[in-house]
């Protein structure tokens, strides 16, 4: 018999819950964007079809670390944040400790690039805690700011900490990436190691945006021109470029607060306190477990998954076709520490 994965039993749980909303007459959001009913549960699985052992050293590691207490009526406990990404820093990397972690991911002599993603940020309102926290775990692990580049950051960051002004703009000639050509940001002239820092969110073209999107278009000068066919094989194509690939070393996903419909853009009715954090060193995993939470919400909402009918969402499914990381859930390891 043919195993049922999770994600393909979740996405026929979103259809039939979709349909049977649309059925009654029902608006799959219920009143002013809020649940009608309580928190839908999945049924756990009474079948599951035996595989053969996977050595654990194939699988990719997407630590995922929630704290109800860290984000109360909108504001960030940053100590406990703090402690949170250490935490996951440390479990990603399979390390003693967070500073053992970075070790491991960035080499002393790099300049370290931290991308963030400026849209929406004030609406969600995390960032500037985020990045203290972060810039913090790095000095605690012997990185001076000096050393950091930070990107689509708020001011307020760069001037507190005294990091290396950012590089503006686009340089070089046009690069081919196969689906299409373009300048890149000179931040990659200068940085040898990126840090990627997106929120969680939908995108109303590329149906989710997390990892992998939050740089590939912001590292082109025409993004515009990478968003057809939900942006595949566009962000697969960006990131595999020997100006950019290489440079990849962990991407921590800012999922305190993150937005289940009509993103990129947040408002006040399609934004939800998740309270999380995930690291992985695998941005296609880590896109899969993102969807995953992204339906999940969306489920209790009555609202469709963000995948297409197997499950995928387009662009992350490509990407791992490209060779930057899994989607298969069989090899990947998702570690949720009971600490928090």
């Amino acid at each position: 018999m043919r195993r049922m994965h999770r994600r393909e039993f979740l996405q026929r749980t979103l259809r039939a819950t979709a349909a049977c909303a649309t059925a009654a007459g029902l608006s799959p959001r219920g009143v002013h964007g809020e649940r009608s009913g309580p928190a839908a549960t999945l049924p756990a699985l009474t079948d599951r079809p035996s595989t053969l052992h996977i050595d654990p050293s194939l699988k990719s590691i997407v630590a995922d670390v929630r704290a109800r207490e860290v984000v109360v009526d909108g504001k960030v406990h940053e100590t406990l944040l703090g402690e949170m990404l250490d935490e996951a820093i440390r479990l990603a990397t399979g390390a003693k400790s967070a500073a053992e972690g970075w070790n491991k991911l960035i080499r002393p002599d790099e300049v370290i690039a931290i991308k963030f993603n400026q849209i929406g940020q004030e609406v969600i309102g995390t960032t500037v805690p985020f990045g203290s926290e972060l810039i913090r775990s790095l000095q605690r692990a012997g990185f001076a700011p000096d050393r950091m580049i930070l990107v689509e950051a708020p001011d307020r960051l760069t001037r507190e900490f005294k990091t290396r002004p950012c590089p503006i703009g686009f340089s070089g000639p046009k690069v081919s990436f196969g689906s299409g050509e373009d300048e890149l940001a000179a931040v990659l002239q200068e940085a040898g190691a990126i840090i990627n820092v997106p929120f969680l969110k939908t995108h109303n073209l590329a149906r989710m945006t997390c990892c992998l999107k939050n740089l590939s278009h912001a590292l082109v000068r025409q993004p515009k021109l990478c968003h057809a066919d939900a942006c595949r094989p566009f962000v697969g194509d960006i990131l595999s470029l020997p100006q950019v690939k290489p440079k990849l070393r962990v991407h921590v996903v800012n999922a305190l607060r993150a937005v289940f419909d009509g993103g990129p853009l947040p408002t006040r009715d399609n934004l939800w306190t998740h309270s999380g954090i995930l690291v992985s060193t695998d941005p296609v995993a880590a896109d899969f477990v993102a969807t995953e939470i992204l339906d999940e919400q969306r489920l209790q909402r009555g609202l469709p998954a963000v995948g297409d009918r197997d499950g995928y969402v387009p662009h992350v499914h490509a990407a791992a076709d490209r060779g930057l990381g899994t989607d298969d859930q069989d090899y990947i390891s998702v570690l949720r520490p009971a600490l928090f």
